[in-house]
């Protein structure tokens, strides 16, 4: 890190259900008692993060994402292909990829680990997206990608404005499985081709998702691979016995799920589907997806 051009921090105010505001006083104290030269900005609307650190990257080597995976999925978008190294300050509702980098949910800690400077390079995932009207898009994920029933979690927590962390992510998932049916999905990729009957398709570089369920239990985030995970139809009351299981990551041998590992996939559904990457929602009526490892990794501060 120079400390010549200091930190570039971009913070969600909005983050952890506001929990960030309450930390920003403390992190200007932090940085200042260090005597390291800073840059905060605020976001203030959906994709802001994207082009603060799109033009902070210009000044700074190193950009502070200081909130939750949405906030990391923005940053990260914002300096593809640049020389620019991520710094995790975990201060969201789930922070489910900075467990997979290590990094402390206590904020000292977190810092600490910032001026250690130790860094690496980790994988970044990439979607190729079309809605059922024909438009397409790109989106990149840092930690996973799903659709179906994780996705419908990921949009029932933004209803949820009293829980932070697992609770929050449980109640949401409750939510969801009494309001979700199964898709039908075509999933092909070098190796294999399946039709499934599916509750989700989760795909990833981190092995949390959802404030802490391991659903991806043996995912890397250097490996140069995608884990997959699809969660096949079945009764609602099964769904909600195996939830436990799909926290602590012992659901690999349920004869509804599917696990591998690849570098690229190709989805088709044949009904429209949620769509969310770290978390955040990318799309509520996707039909088809192209899923891979991206060409460009990114240099992340860790711990």
């Amino acid at each position: 890190m120079s400390e010549k051009k200091g930190l570039g921090i971009i913070l969600n105010p909005a983050a952890g259900r506001e929990h960030a505001l309450h930390v920003k006083n403390h992190l200007i104290d932090f940085l200042r008692k260090r005597s390291m030269p800073f840059q905060l900005e605020l976001t203030n609307h959906p994709g802001h993060a994207v082009e603060l650190a799109n033009r902070m990257s210009k000044n700074y080597e190193t950009l502070v994402a200081a909130g939750g995976d949405g906030t990391v999925n923005e940053v990260v978008s914002g300096i593809v292909g640049k020389q620019t190294t991520i710094a995790i300050l975990p201060i969201g509702s789930g922070n489910d990829y900075s467990k997979a980098m290590g990094i402390s949910h206590k904020l000292d800690q977190a810092l600490d680990i910032i001026f250690c400077n130790k860094r690496k390079l980790m994988d970044l995932g990439k979607v190729i997206f079309w809605d059922d009207s024909g438009n397409k898009k790109e989106r990149y994920f840092v930690n996973t990608l799903g659709m179906g029933l994780d996705a419908e979690i990921a949009r029932e927590t933004k209803q949820i404005k009293y829980l932070r962390g697992l609770p929050l992510y449980l109640l949401a998932a409750l939510k969801a499985i009494r309001k979700h049916c199964p898709n039908e999905y075509s999933i092909t990729d070098t190796n294999k081709r399946m039709n499934t009957r599916a509750f989700l398709v989760c795909a990833g570089n981190g092995c949390f998702e959802g404030g802490g369920f391991k659903l991806l239990p043996n995912a890397k985030a250097d490996d140069g691979l995608l884990d997959i995970c699809t969660l096949g139809a079945m009764p609602i009351t099964k769904a909600l016995r195996i939830l436990p299981r799909l926290i602590n990551g012992k659901h690999e041998n349920l004869p509804e799920v599917e696990m591998w590992r690849t570098k690229k996939i190709k989805i088709d559904a044949k009904d429209p589907f949620v769509l969310h990457g770290d978390g955040e929602l990318f799309s509520l009526n996707a039909v088809k997806a192209e899923i891979s490892v991206a060409k460009n990794r990114i240099s992340y501060v860790t711990a």
